[in-house]
């Protein structure tokens, strides 16, 4: 039995209810769970069915397909799509309403475009390409952040171009200058050419690489500046790119482009986190514990240490954790903190930061600090609350973390040349996915409301010679 997809009854009891002729659409019972938050979207005019336009469901089976491309010209798909998209400008005009934005003339940001069931909430790819061969003919190149989903690029006359990361987490450093160079070549081509950037949602991962190519082509001055330029085009809140790291590797790509430094991998090994003050649990003393890993090749996660589980005193007082064990970071690295609760990890946070950027101070205010007490190849890494990926969203009550939470991290440089490095104590490398690595979906993109407050990040840089020069 098929229920309405929008007051989700079913069709017998829907029978005789309806007076309006003009809409009908059923979905199966499997399916019909998208549907739960539609009921307001439709109008009242009905008396005695206020939510359903019509009475006369589809005859036979219906596949996902068939359902797609009877969706894709019902009125009741365009609310559905502005919920979905939310605080996202949407593109509504010549007869489109898509998940779309002109960034700049030359610069688009958009929602995926789906096909099948997707394509009810999402861009429908054949309303994409309808509107990139009429506005851009010959003239639009598309680049695909997703890592974890593909389309078929043909519909787009194989104008795809993959840059893929992973969803609520930052791009590789080293791949951000690749893909600012191809849209930069693809721009100068031709002053008709466009670029098309797209994520899942289109507005973090999008826009975290749409505000370094801003940075790259010299629009914006500098990060803060791009960031506001992003998040005022693409949202209604300026809320654009609002997740951390991802915030932090565009400031990164400030510091390389503006302060004309030359990339080259850094290694170092922590030393020490410090919790201050320590989390508070509500059911009394908690645990943490937490994993490093390192960026690896494709879309995988080299995972460098996993911890021991730590007990937490709840006395308000700072609490630390002194790593025996060393281990040589390089580049891209994520730490992420968990705790346990009764046989079950909790994931309290987690944070990316590039090891290039440790170690040279260039600005008075910057919160990475060298410790000179412990020689002077060890830093102080420091993060606010606002700095930590998912904290903000997860903790916005402070009940577990205080507002004026600091974690602070202590690094100490490897250096180079033979007989220089300390002795390491290094465990096997696992290079398996680490377990937030592949497919990470914990909560979807647009989830991420953390932006209330900016994110702000240490980055400094030095200026070694590397091929990668900027």
């Amino acid at each position: 039995m098929g229920l309405c997809v929008s007051c989700r009854k079913s069709k017998d009891r829907l029978k005789g209810h309806c007076n309006n002729k003009d809409f009908v659409r059923f979905l199966p019972a499997k399916t019909a769970k998208i549907c739960n938050p539609i009921p307001k979207l439709v109008s009242s005019n009905d008396a005695r069915c206020s939510s359903c336009l019509s009475q006369h469901p589809i005859r036979g089976s219906s596949t996902p397909e068939t359902m797609a491309a009877s969706f894709s010209n019902m009125n009741l798909t365009n609310p559905i799509k502005v919920i979905v998209s939310k605080k996202r400008n949407r593109y509504k005009q010549d007869g489109f309403n898509l998940d779309l934005t002109y960034i700049t003339n030359s610069i688009i940001a958009m929602g995926y475009p789906a096909s099948n069931i997707e394509s009810v909430y999402r861009n429908n790819i054949e309303d994409v390409v309808k509107f990139l061969d009429q506005k851009h003919p010959d003239h639009y190149m598309i680049y695909n952040l997703c890592s974890e989903r593909s389309y078929d690029k043909s519909k787009f006359h194989h104008r795809v171009k993959d840059f893929p990361f992973d969803d609520h987490n930052p791009p590789k450093i080293e791949s951000i200058k690749p893909f600012c160079q191809n849209v930069d070549q693809w721009l100068m081509q031709d002053p008709n050419n466009v670029a098309v950037v797209h994520c899942k949602a289109g507005k973090g991962r999008t826009g975290t690489m749409i505000c370094c190519y801003l940075l790259h082509s010299r629009i914006c001055s500098t990060a803060d500046q791009a960031l506001s330029f992003y998040g005022g085009k693409r949202t209604q809140d300026t809320k654009g790119v609002t997740i951390p790291s991802q915030v932090r590797y565009v400031r990164y790509y400030e510091k390389l482009v503006y302060g004309h430094l030359n990339y080259a991998p850094k290694t170092l090994y922590i030393k020490e986190f410090i919790f201050d003050p320590a989390p508070t649990f509500m059911s009394g003393p908690g645990t943490l514990s937490f994993s490093v890993s390192e960026s690896f090749t494709g879309d995988k996660l080299s995972q460098k240490f996993k911890s021991d589980v730590y007990k937490i005193c709840a006395d308000g007082n700072p609490f630390s954790i002194k790593l025996d064990t060393c281990f040589r970071l390089t580049g891209d690295v994520k730490i992420e903190f968990y705790n346990k609760v009764m046989m079950r990890k909790e994931k309290l946070f987690h944070f990316w930061f590039n090891t290039f950027f440790v170690g040279f101070l260039s600005e008075p205010n910057e919160k990475i600090q060298q410790c000179c007490d412990l020689g002077d190849d060890c830093f102080k890494l420091v993060f606010t609350k606002n700095e930590l990926d998912k904290l903000n969203k997860k903790d916005k009550q402070h009940k577990i973390f205080s507002e004026n939470f600091k974690l602070t991290m202590i690094l100490q440089k490897i250096p180079k040349g033979p007989n220089l490095a300390p002795r390491l104590c290094e465990p096997e490398q696992d290079t398996t996915p680490s377990e937030s690595s592949i497919g990470s979906s914990e909560e979807s993109e647009d989830d991420w409301d953390s932006g209330e407050q900016d994110a702000r990040s240490p980055l400094v840089g030095p200026n070694d010679q590397s091929p990668y020069k900027y």
